[in-house]
């Protein structure tokens, strides 16, 4: 894979750094000061923080330049110089019997783009249809507040708060990618997709750039939803999308299993999968017990929350297996699904494969389960950075004045 534009002027800045440093070091030794412009002094009235909503995310990111930017996140993790946090929710009770307040954040900093990014949501949550599925709104339902900010590394610089809807599926779908390129059978040209939403499109945009993809089946309870999706993603990605009338008949003879859905409860029966089948997720809630046991390999993206059992004092697992501090009554708490042995189990890591520390696939005939979780704060960092970078570079967004941002007064 060539070098993307705008590492190379990366590679060019720091190139230039390390002259300075040089010219910095000689000047110390003949005992030169050499004045060096710094943050300092800047005009802070002629420096912005770029605020970008979805639509500017759109216009620059498709998912090629997504898997890029991830695969150089990934990079800079294999080699020490990146991190990420896991992943802590907290919930408060509402004050209705219907739904939980529930906040998320994640964070992670890589080195290639320069920045740290806290990623954010602020959420009503709600279990309809007798807690089968998941929903969530903020304000009123059909509105999301979900947003990171990003923060240079150089100088603690605020550099952008950017909308995280878009953004969010185009990460989770593009690691799914990355994931079959690793562990799917090389002849996998077939897909069996359960969900019809934005994440199932991002999903089988990433498998298409990875492999060569010539039928997929999807199935979505909603008929009409499936009929649209089959439709466009035939056109879109010029391969034979057909919409299926049940869960079985979407997975059974595919050689990549994707399941993109909001359910609680399994997707599919792990009887249905194929010998030397792929199967991908979005959440570890999606999956049954019995697949989990019958892979014959199973790696996960990367630590995605504290893992369960931890002892660390108030701290519960919730649905999904994700770490959380919950407020309320026992009777409130009582609303809140739990965790399923599914979703608590630690696995070899998708950095371990590369790496050579665990094998991964080793036949054709391996069930092979990717579990699509973790390393969410480096996602926001490499996608994010990527995103502000090119943005700048074509004026997009809205500026918001950098001293909204500082204070004076030490913290």
């Amino acid at each position: 894979m060539g070098a993307h534009p705008w590492c190379v002027r990366n590679v060019a800045k720091l190139a230039m750094k390390s002259a300075l440093a040089g010219t910095l070091a000689k000047a110390a030794e003949f005992g030169v000061e050499v004045e060096i412009p710094s943050l300092l002094n800047r005009d802070l009235e002629r420096c912005n923080v770029l605020l970008l909503n979805n639509d500017d995310v759109m216009s620059v990111l498709d998912m090629r330049e997504t898997m890029w930017a991830l695969r150089t996140g990934y990079d800079d993790l294999k080699r020490g110089e990146a991190t990420y946090g896991p992943r802590i929710d907290y919930y408060l009770p509402t004050g209705r019997s219907d739904s939980y307040y529930r906040w998320g954040d994640m964070v992670g900093a890589s080195a290639s783009f320069g920045v740290v990014a806290v990623r954010i949501k602020s959420q009503v949550m709600t279990w309809p249809d007798g807690g089968t599925t998941q929903d969530n709104y903020a304000v009123r339902p059909g509105l999301f507040c979900g947003f990171m900010i990003l923060f240079s590394c150089t100088d603690g610089e605020p550099l952008a708060l950017i909308h995280d809807g878009y953004l969010q599926h185009m990460r989770v779908g593009g690691s799914m990618g990355i994931g079959v390129d690793l562990l799917a059978r090389k002849d996998a040209v077939t897909v069996g997709l359960l969900g019809s939403g934005g994440m199932a499109h991002t999903f089988l945009e990433s498998f298409a750039l990875v492999r060569p993809l010539k039928e997929v089946r999807v199935f979505s309870p909603t008929r009409s939803h499936r009929l649209v999706f089959a439709e466009e993603m035939s056109k879109k990605l010029g391969i034979n999308v057909v919409a299926v009338d049940s869960p079985r008949e979407a997975v059974s003879d595919s050689l990549i299993v994707a399941t993109a859905t909001d359910s609680m409860i399994p997707t599919f029966d792990a009887d249905w999968i194929m010998r030397g089948a792929h199967v991908v997720c979005v959440t570890r809630r999606e999956l049954s017990d019995a697949l989990v046991k019958s892979a014959d390999v199973i790696v996960q993206l990367g630590i995605n929350t504290v893992p369960f059992g931890t002892p660390v004092p108030m701290l519960e697992w919730k649905a999904g297996g994700i770490a959380a501090y919950v407020a309320g009554k026992p009777e409130d708490r009582a609303r809140i699904p739990g965790a399923r042995n599914s979703s608590v189990g630690e696995y070899p890591t998708m950095l371990d494969v590369e790496t050579g520390k665990f094998p991964g696939r080793t036949s054709d005939d391996q069930v092979t389960l990717f579990v699509g979780t973790g390393t969410q704060g480096l996602q926001f960092a490499s996608v994010g950075g990527h995103v502000y970078r090119l943005a700048k570079e074509l004026g997009l967004g809205q500026d918001l004045p950098l001293e909204w941002f500082l204070q004076d007064i030490r913290d």
